[in-house]
């Protein structure tokens, strides 16, 4: 069996690429025209690469001969406008299933790796399930949204799959890195409002097997799911940062007018420089929503999913991984010189 995965280079795609190595599979990985050569996760890995550009149909319909699983990761995760979220995260999402439909590959499963802000923040303290009117709140989960319903046009022609990952966090993740690095400095963790909020996380390992399970599993034609570790406040989430640094569990609560302050500075500094900013507007928006929740019973109980990894263990492995890579530099344990 092969799979050919988009996105492989990036976070999750280079976990799913070495569960499905593991797994047994062959993997082809898609990479960019553009992208400049430089060390990446796959280096050393028995891997194809094939390149083909989202926006060329004729490199794409190339790059997907002979497989059996494509695994759709790649996608825009910050940009300013929702035109060009949708260019990316919609349209070519589109190009990618007409590739496979033009060169009339014998597909097994194409899985889309989507994202819990394509269903939006839970509107009560029960978790919502998949059935669960959608709400993005961003431009960023209008767009992964739009790329789903790209997806299911193609359902009849397809075998498609959909998969909603929460928050994602485990080694090699840039996007948690900031919070321990502040972590570190301040001698405890920064949390934005109230340390009540309540979120739903998944560890890159975790995530990897759903998405395997998603596209091995033949009742999974056509559906949707969520894939995830556990649900946490983020008093926990801080606690758990801070024994992974060997810190007192100590928390540092910025107040919602300053966070908001923050992210207008953010904005700022993104519409001077046309740089991406980690702070901004819509990010702690996000942020300081109550409920960024989900329930994945219906993957535990159609793919036979189960998480692995508690938040405790995979901080302990995502902030090991940092320091062991030079990304954090160690801190001692208290007591000791």
């Amino acid at each position: 069996m092969k799979a050919l995965v988009t996105g492989a280079t990036g976070f999750v795609g280079s976990h799913l690429v070495e569960r499905l190595l593991g797994a047994g599979m062959e993997v082809a990985c898609l990479m960019r025209p553009t992208s400049p050569p430089r060390r990446t996760a796959l280096d050393g890995l028995d891997v194809e690469r094939r390149v083909a550009a989202l926006d060329d149909p004729d490199a794409l319909a190339r790059a997907v001969r002979g497989v059996d699983y494509v695994f759709h990761a790649a996608g825009l995760t910050r940009a300013r406008t929702l035109a060009e979220y949708q260019a990316v995260n919609a349209d070519g999402t589109g190009r990618l299933l007409e590739a496979l439909l033009a060169e009339g590959a014998a597909l097994r499963r194409f899985v889309y790796v989507s994202s819990l802000a394509a269903a939006g923040p839970a509107r009560s303290p029960e978790p919502p399930d998949e059935s669960a009117e959608p709400h993005p709140t961003d431009d960023y989960g209008a767009s992964k949204l739009a790329g789903e319903h790209v997806v299911l046009e193609h359902a009849d022609r397809l075998p498609v799959t959909i998969v909603r990952p929460p928050a994602v966090y485990g080694p090699r993740d840039a996007n948690f890195l900031p919070l321990f690095r502040l972590a570190v400095r301040l001698g405890r963790v920064p949390v934005i409002g109230k340390p009540s909020k309540q979120a739903t996380f998944v560890y890159a390992g975790d995530l990897a097997e759903g998405l395997r399970l998603a596209a091995q599993t033949p009742q999974a034609v056509g559906r949707t799911y969520y894939i995830a570790s556990g649900i946490h406040t983020m008093s926990e989430v801080a606690e758990a940062v801070c024994l992974a640094l060997n810190m007192p569990p100590r928390l540092l609560r910025v107040p919602a007018l300053l966070a908001r302050l923050a992210g207008e500075i953010g904005q700022i500094a993104w519409a001077v420089t046309g740089r991406p900013q980690i702070v901004s507007r819509g990010k702690i928006r996000g942020l300081l929503h109550p409920w960024w929740t989900c329930s994945w019973t219906r993957a535990r109980q159609e793919l036979g999913y189960q998480e692995a990894v508690g938040l405790q263990e995979g901080m302990r492995l995502t902030a090991q991984w940092y320091v062991e890579h030079g990304w954090l530099k160690a801190r001692r344990a208290a007591g000791k010189r």
